[in-house]
């Protein structure tokens, strides 16, 4: 939709819903519908002002024929896609001063079902000034059973824990499982990432680019669930975020600069 320019639905052959949506989403102004895939730009949630997500989320985009943009490689004859772009802000945007750039995002879908999101950055400011910014990709992936689902691919990694006050820790040798809420940052993360349900039988996997360094895994759990007004009491346990992202590591763009990030997402059973 061009609100948000959000990703609010991915169906495969079976017919099924690939993507989480809470059925206590809001889809207007101002809040982000709760679910899919929210761009988080130019903030990233610091567990202090909802508003460090970002801007991105909640403004209206405009459709935009990129097939001349040399960042976006010409896509296959056999993907379906759509292109967006996003050049304004809100006026009194904190800690943001008045930028200009353009962000351009491309979404496509692939023949065997992979859903592919390449997002550019530019730095378009005429007073010369950098600009620095935080991007994710805050992807809401259905589960059946929150217990039953585990996360691989970042073991052994280390990770900013933001319900500890931001310190850092080494995750175990183990798969991620989940008995309680996580809200962490895994930093230097393999370009591959797999969230497996075991109960369904699928995994989803992650596959990114080296530009999007970082992982966010987060869930609320039940106190948080009870707390968050665009989310149900239960519905904790049918979903997990698990994130593509540059929120630890800095973007820093010089005038004319630019930055791109892309993940792609792929599903598989078992």
């Amino acid at each position: 939709m061009l609100y948000g320019a959000q990703v609010v639905s991915w169906t495969n052959e079976r017919e099924e819903e690939l993507l989480f949506i809470s059925t206590e989403a809001v889809y207007e102004p101002p809040h982000p519908a709760r679910g899919g895939i929210p761009i988080c730009f130019p903030k990233f949630y610091d567990n202090v002002n909802m508003e460090e997500n970002g801007f991105a989320r909640t403004r209206m985009w405009r459709l935009e024929d990129l097939m001349h943009d040399i960042a976006f490689p010409v896509p296959p004859r056999d993907h379906a896609f759509v292109d967006f772009i996003l050049d304004n802000m809100p006026d009194n945007f904190p800690n943001w001063p008045n930028h200009r750039f353009e962000l351009r995002l491309r979404v496509m879908l692939g023949p065997t079902g992979d859903l592919t999101m390449i997002s550019r950055v530019k730095n378009v400011n005429i007073d010369g000034n950098p600009f620095t910014f935080k991007f994710a990709y805050h992807t809401y992936f259905p589960v059946s059973d929150i217990r039953a689902t585990q996360v691989e691919g970042l073991e052994t990694v280390d990770f900013v824990d933001y319900l500890q006050m931001h310190e850092r820790f080494t995750e175990g040798p183990n798969p991620i499982t989940f008995n309680n809420e996580i809200d962490r940052v895994y930093l230097n993360t393999p370009d591959e990432i797999s969230v497996r349900d075991r109960e369904l039988g699928r995994t989803f996997t992650i596959h990114k680019d080296a530009n999007l360094p970082e992982i966010v895994v987060w869930n609320p759990w039940d106190l948080e669930a009870r707390r968050t007004a665009d989310l149900g009491d239960e519905e904790y346990r049918e979903m997990v975020c698990v994130e593509a992202a540059a929120v630890e590591s800095d973007v820093t763009l010089n005038p004319d600069q630019e930055w791109t990030g892309t993940q792609r997402l792929s599903v598989e059973y078992f």
